[in-house]
């Protein structure tokens, strides 16, 4: 059967026309051994000609009808959002078993999607919610800052001085939603290099010393560490950490440790503050998030600072965790591999 000669036929039409082909090559086999045809063989060839062709014809439209349109519905339900669709049961042979298997298979996954994409919907309002209420706060200060400026009511140096650490504040939250952009962005690589991890943490707790003197009790148990990893995103990550540190102690103590751990470098920075309650411990991290009214922006904070350091530790290959710290406050672990 040439490809021209059934270009536009059905498929029902085409098993028939096959069924017909072979029964005339049959025919004419059997002709060739018994000679001419009589009338009852004239008979017998055009019961071999059309049964055969009507009975595989309507056989065939009758299985190929069962079978698509359950089919087509279940494709069609799919495509409403009904992700427990099935095939129907005739495709439960093992002859429509990879075809039952990618169905479910792609149901499973358009599943996960979807939720994934409902969830990064979910994250982006509330993230524009945060935002507009962390810039309402320094902006509104800065409004009644102008307008007592003035009218020129009360202490003007003590207004400047108010001025100055709202806008420093403002400006501390546009840079790190603008770092935090970048560091989310999957075409951002990390410039890894041979360094030495302890060396990064034993730096960055000196300058917390120098800077805090208030501070009497800094810890630091930071050997040579030797990592594979981006050092200037390290040493954000600590400077973060310290940072989120020195708000929180209330002049309690701060420790940082380093450490080799199997085939990762552990990070870990503890305060003495007040701490954040168990059950919101899986709430930090998270992008304008603050879960303990005693760590509150008052302090200076807006909830940007640890949710770099999860975007640095994520980009890395690693991971941080949260848990209450042995000197009462909290306790960040950033987990880096040694070789990433």
């Amino acid at each position: 059967m040439s490809r021209v000669a059934g270009a536009g036929l059905s498929l029902p039409a085409k098993v028939a026309l096959l069924a017909l082909v072979t029964m005339a090559g049959l025919f004419g086999a059997v002709a060739a051994l018994v000679g001419t045809p009589s009338g009852s063989r004239l008979v017998l060839l055009l019961a071999v000609f059309v049964l055969p062709s009507l009975i595989t014809y309507g056989i065939t439209r009758f299985l190929v009808g069962r079978l698509t349109h359950p089919v087509v519905g279940a494709y069609e339900r799919l495509a409403a959002g009904d992700f427990a669709a099935e095939l129907p049961t005739m495709t439960a042979g093992k002859d429509f078993l990879g075809l039952r298997t990618g169905f479910r298979a792609m149901a499973a996954a358009l599943e996960r999607t979807l939720a994934e994409v409902k969830r990064a919907d979910q994250e982006r309002r509330r993230l524009f919610a945060d935002l507009a209420h962390e810039l309402a706060t320094p902006t509104t200060t800065l409004i009644g800052i102008a307008a007592a400026l003035r009218a020129d009511a009360g202490d003007r140096g003590r207004l400047l001085d108010h001025l100055e650490g709202e806008s420093a504040r403002l400006e501390r939250l546009i840079a790190d939603v603008r770092e935090l952009a970048i560091l989310e962005d999957p075409a951002l690589a990390m410039l890894t290099e041979a360094c030495d991890v302890g060396a990064i943490a034993t730096a960055a707790t000196e300058r917390v010393r120098l800077a805090h003197p208030e501070i009497t009790d800094v810890r630091c148990d930071a050997p040579a560490t030797p990592a594979t990893v981006d050092p200037v995103r390290v040493e954000q990550v600590l400077t973060n950490l310290l940072g989120n540190a020195v708000r929180h102690a209330g002049g309690g103590a701060i420790a940082v440790a380093v450490a080799r751990r199997g085939a990762d470098v552990i990070v870990r920075v503890e305060d003495g503050g007040p701490g954040v309650a168990d059950h919101l411990l899986p709430e930090l991290g998270r992008r304008l998030r603050r879960v303990d009214a005693s760590r509150s922006r008052d302090t200076g904070g807006h909830g940007l600072g640890l949710a770099i350091v999860r975007a640095i530790a994520e980009r890395h290959g690693g991971a941080v965790r949260f848990s209450r710290a042995a000197l009462g406050g909290l306790a960040v672990e950033v987990r880096l591999p040694a070789g990433a």
